[in-house]
């Protein structure tokens, strides 16, 4: 260990030395005058002044000294040193950092066995003074244990994994590695990595980067070529019948082996099973089943798809839900004596969504009830009167409670029009508007920050502007109605309002071609998808989530129970989630995001009400099953290869340098005790000089 200096240059400064030796040596003493009555009987002799050069105060003169030597010792910035350099590497150490798989096909056969062996004996092989460090991964990366001695530590650690349910990344596994290292001044370095090494692990585009200074070692385990079939996904689809009540499946799945496989597929819903068929897979096809009219029983099914147990069990379930909540139901009324085919575009579109599925109901007036308007989660008003009495109060209801109101005005809107500041339905009704010949006008872009254009990522796709109008209703807006889009000669074309929870939206042409061509535009599907959508506050849900994903289950349970989606207690209260474990989670609902690891089941409570279930199906990702393997050889070339140059020095390395700095500030700490010294000093001295000199007769 040596001295050294990071700005040697200052070190000229302690030529300064010589000011304080100048100071004390030409300093005069001061002399006391003596007060004479008279000088008048004195004679005046000539005083030759006599000029001693000497030191009177030479402890105050070294004090100074050193206090300048420090001053300039501490510019020219001392640190220690370990041999030659600012840091030095430890050449009788070696750090490695053993990197295990521990994707889910990892549990297949004896794949994690062989892993586990082979990390066992990289730990054994080390030297008394080697450190090994453990990172297991798979589409994240855990550090299991950091660089250690230990190796009864290690191999507990070791010895305590096992395979999870996620997917392979072997670049996250090798950064992970390699930023621990970077802590090292080992003067060998290297990543030992363990996996079954699958073509889908790596990462598309750039390789993973390690630094020059490390080695990486691959140590692949042997991987069974064992017979196995993978469901890739279950979709559910509209039934083939399109009856309201019932839903299809569309389920893939695909011979991993290299041999024909003989399968059984199964369908269970809510416990009870559906359907059993027998499959005959040639080697790495991939075949469709349908299960076609599967009812919805309850407002919910949990079902599972399922087949015969193989290699990998895993793979051979997916979960999904179907909530009928999903399906947003539609009412259509009409006049007592409609235009022929009045809602038949209207009617059509709607068929023509599949998320969400509409179910739809074409009625009249007279044929309703009050209480049976809360079935619907919309109701269109298809050019026909508005009700009053029960019915019209009870469609007020059905707005108010968070029902969604469409009204398409022509000549069959008359009268009852509840309007007026507060009243039902936005502005007030007035005469029929015809256009000129060759004139007709254009319906013109609706408000670029309201829903109903805000499809598909926010652009506004809905332009209505191709579509001609030969007639509409003229209809003046209240103080507090939201204009969404007029017509080209100023009319009004789309206006909003709202009643509480419920939205109100009117259109004043038809839906169908009596006064307009909108509905054979290419435009009338998407506009008339997100208009439902809109009213509807429609949320999408998934069937089923992936393991790893993070969910807002009061967001979802909003989704998947509809309009049931209550709050059911205290907005502080705690939701409470059944695990496929059979574990609990507790959540708080103004943080209710829940990450999902087990597939299976997640039951929910204490969101909706007891009578609406929210149930989260969660899978694993079935490309982890595909056990086709890299290149290993040409895969560690590859990472190697564009390796890039190590560090100056390592973030270990960087820390010891600057803890060699400390004598740099050990310096100036002394600097200031010895200033403030320096002043006393100077301060005592010459008080006490004042004081002898006073003391003289």
């Amino acid at each position: 260990m040596g001295l050294s200096w990071i700005n040697p240059l200052y070190l000229t400064g302690a030529l300064l030395l010589a000011i304080p030796l100048l100071i004390h040596l030409v300093q005069r003493q001061r002399s006391n005058g003596i007060r004479f009555p008279s000088l008048m009987f004195l004679q005046q002799i000539p005083l030759r002044e006599k000029r001693r050069l000497e030191i009177r105060n030479w402890l105050l003169l070294l004090l100074r000294c050193l206090l300048l030597m420090l001053i300039v010792l501490a510019f020219a910035r001392p640190f220690l040193t370990k041999g030659t350099g600012l840091v030095s590497l430890d050449p009788g150490r070696s750090d490695s950092i053993i990197v295990i798989d521990r994707s889910y096909s990892m549990g297949i056969a004896d794949h994690w066995q062989q892993a586990q062996e082979i990390a066992l004996e990289l730990v054994a092989g080390k030297n008394a003074q080697d450190r090994i460090g453990i990172v297991a991964f798979d589409d994240n990366t855990e550090v299991l244990s950091d660089l250690t001695t230990n190796v009864a530590n290690l191999r507990q650690v070791i010895e305590r994994q096992k395979p999870g349910f996620k997917t392979t990344r072997l670049r996250l596994g090798l950064e992970q590695a390699a930023r621990l290292l970077a802590t090292s001044n080992a003067s060998k370095k290297q990543i030992q990595l363990i996996s079954d090494f699958q073509s889908s692990a790596r990462d598309p585009g750039e390789p993973a980067i390690i630094t020059r200074d490390i080695d990486l070692k691959t140590y692949a385990v042997n991987v069974t070529d064992a017979a196995n079939s993978t469901i890739l996904s279950a979709e559910i689809v509209s039934s083939r019948r399109n009856a309201a009540d019932e839903y299809s499946l569309q389920v893939e799945i695909r011979n991993q082996a290299a041999t024909i496989e003989d399968q059984s597929i199964r369908l269970v819903a809510n416990g009870r099973q559906l359907a059993q068929r027998k499959l005959r897979m040639e080697p790495g096809a991939t075949v469709v089943e349908t299960f076609d009219n599967l009812n919805v029983s309850g407002d919910l099914v949990r079902a599972v798809v399922s087949l015969d147990d193989d290699a990998v069990a895993l793979d051979n379930q997916v979960f999904f839900v179907y909530s009928s909540k999903q399906r947003v139901p539609i009412l259509i009324v009409e006049g007592p004596q409609p235009r022929v085919n009045q809602s038949i575009y209207l009617e059509n579109a709607l068929k023509l969504s599949r998320d969400p599925l509409f179910s739809i109901k074409r009625l009249a007036w007279w044929e309703l009830e009050a209480q049976d308007l809360a079935a619907w989660s919309v109701i269109i008003i298809n050019d026909t009167s508005i009700p009053g009495g029960a019915l019209g109060a009870a469609l007020q209801d059905f707005v108010t409670a968070g029902g969604g109101l469409l009204v398409a005005t022509g000549d069959g809107v008359q009268g009852n029009w509840p309007a007026g500041e507060g009243g039902l339905l936005p502005g007030t009704l007035l005469r029929r508007v015809d256009s000129k010949p060759g004139a007709a006008p254009s319906i013109g872009e609706i408000a670029s920050d309201h829903p109903l254009v805000k499809d598909n990522g926010g652009s506004n796709e809905v332009d209505l502007s191709g579509a001609r109008v030969f007639s509409y209703r003229n209809l003046s807006p209240n103080a507090n109605d939201r204009l969404l889009a007029r017509y080209s000669d100023g009319g009004v074309a789309i206006l909003e309002t709202t009643q509480h929870q419920g939205r109100v939206l009117v259109l004043t042409t038809t839906l169908d071609t009596h006064w307009n061509d909108l509905a054979v535009q290419p435009v009338f599907l998407p506009f008339l998808h997100q208009t439902l959508n809109y009213l509807a506050a429609f949320e999408s849900y998934p069937e089923g989530f992936e393991i790893g994903s993070v969910v807002d289950v009061m967001r979802y349970a909003r989704a998947l129970a509809g309009g049931d989606a209550v709050v059911a207690a205290a907005a502080d209260s705690t939701l409470i989630i059944e695990t496929p474990g059979a574990g609990e989670i507790r959540l708080s609902r103004r943080s209710p995001l829940l990450t999902l690891t087990q597939p299976g089941f997640y039951q929910v409570h204490r969101a909706t009400p007891a009578s609406a279930e929210v149930v989260l199906a969660v899978n694993i990702n079935p490309t982890e099953a595909n056990l086709e393997t890299l290149d290993v050889e040409r895969f560690a070339e590859e990472i190697k290869a564009s390796a890039e140059p190590p560090p100056s020095a390592t973030l270990r390395q960087s820390v010891e340098y600057e803890q060699q700095q400390q004598l740099w500030y050990t310096v100036l700490s002394l600097v200031l005790v010895l200033m403030l010294v320096e002043a006393f000093s100077a301060n005592w001295m010459v008080r006490n000089s004042s004081v002898s000199n006073r003391a003289k007769p």
